[in-house]
């Protein structure tokens, strides 16, 4: 494992690098967006809290908490990069591959082992629980959104 960059760490084939894996693919995603979001805000805004008396901090929560809704999205972005990713989760050991398996990654081994019966019901779990926490937070982007 030592060949491997960052191998003295022990990480390879763990759940901590399948997490820290969905991290960096997620991270862009989520940036990119909230970046955005926040230069959207008006330009004199951060100008107007400081002057009413904010502290940095302060200021800092309020143009997250007016840019929430941009920022839900990004959350939103995030959590679709990584539901469905599989490339960075699929290589691993042969002893750690039933041990540590998300659902994309146990869909993909069962189709290639033609056990598609499992396929299609860990495909439907996916893509029902993708639904519900995207209808979720859809709702929640809804119900804040200003009439």
């Amino acid at each position: 494992m030592e060949k491997w960059p960052f191998g003295f760490l022990g990480l390879l084939y763990t759940p901590v690098a399948m997490i820290i894996a969905q991290a960096i693919i997620a991270t862009p995603l989520v940036m990119g967006v909230s970046v955005a979001a926040i230069q959207h805000l008006p330009k004199n805004l951060r100008y107007q809290i400081l002057a009413l008396g904010a502290t940095r901090l302060q200021m800092m929560w309020l143009l997250i908490r007016e840019a929430r809704l941009p920022l839900l999205a990004a959350v939103m972005a995030g959590f679709g990069g990584v539901i469905s990713e599989v490339r960075c989760l699929n290589y691993g050991r042969r002893q750690y591959q039933r041990l540590y398996r998300v659902l994309t990654t146990a869909t993909v081994m069962e189709t290639a082992g033609e056990i598609f019966d499992i396929a299609i019901a860990l495909s439907i779990i996916l893509m029902v629980l993708a639904f519900v926490i995207n209808a979720i937070l859809t709702y929640v982007q809804q119900r804040e959104r200003p009439r």
